[in-house]
C-alpha cells in the first residue's frame, strides 16, 4: 500500500489552491475531499512517501496564511484510507426525512403542505377560476379609469382641487 498524505486548510478555495500544487510539485494522486464543520476542507492524497513529504511541505510554506495542518502516514495500517468514508463524518441535512421522499427525488403527495387537488378535475377547475377571476379584474380596472384626473394623492377624489406637493389644508376631506 502507498503512503497516505492529509492536508489541512481553511476554505474551498485554499483547498483548491493546495491540491493543485501538490499535483503539480509531486507524483501524487488526490483520493479525497472532506469538509469539515469549522470550515476546513481536509484534502487526502497517495503516493510515495517522499513525494508526499514534499508535497505537504510545499503547501505548508506556499500558502501559509490557510494552511491548519499536514500529516504523512508511510506505512499505513489496512483500512486506515477508509477511515471517515463509513458515513460517521458525514451531516445529514436538519429537519430531513426521508419517508417524504419516492425514490427517483419527488416529494410524497402525503407530504406536500397546504390543500392539494385529488383528481384532474379539480385542478382543471381551480384554473378555470383563476382565469376567470383575472379577467374579472381587468374588467373592474378598466371601469374605475375615468375622465377626469385624480391629482390629490391624500384623498383620491377626482373632485378635489389639491394637486400632488401642495399644502394638505387644501384638500376638501383635510378636516373629516
Amino acid at each position: 500500500m502507498e503512503a497516505l498524505g492529509y492536508v489541512e486548510c481553511n476554505g474551498l478555495s485554499s483547498a483548491t489552491v493546495a491540491a493543485d500544487r501538490m499535483l503539480k510539485t509531486s507524483d501524487v494522486k488526490l483520493s479525497r475531499i472532506r469538509n469539515a464543520d469549522n470550515g476546513w476542507i481536509t484534502l487526502e492524497f497517495t503516493g510515495d512517501i517522499a513525494a508526499l513529504k514534499v508535497a505537504v511541505e510545499t503547501v505548508k510554506q506556499t500558502l501559509s496564511e490557510s494552511y491548519v495542518a499536514g500529516l504523512v502516514i508511510g506505512s499505513p495500517t489496512d483500512g486506515l484510507d477508509q477511515l471517515g468514508s463509513s458515513g460517521a463524518t458525514d451531516v445529514d441535512p436538519q429537519n430531513f426525512n426521508p419517508e417524504k421522499y419516492n425514490l427517483d427525488g419527488t416529494m410524497k403527495k402525503s407530504a406536500m403542505f397546504g390543500p392539494r387537488p385529488d383528481s384532474e378535475e379539480q385542478q382543471t377547475s381551480v384554473a378555470k377560476t383563476s382565469v376567470d377571476v383575472e379577467k374579472q379584474l381587468e374588467e373592474k380596472s378598466v371601469e374605475n379609469v375615468s375622465d377626469d384626473q385624480v391629482t390629490c394623492n391624500l384623498c383620491g377624489d377626482p373632485n378635489c382641487p389639491r394637486k400632488l406637493g401642495e399644502p394638505h389644508n387644501k384638500c376638501i376631506h383635510y378636516n373629516d
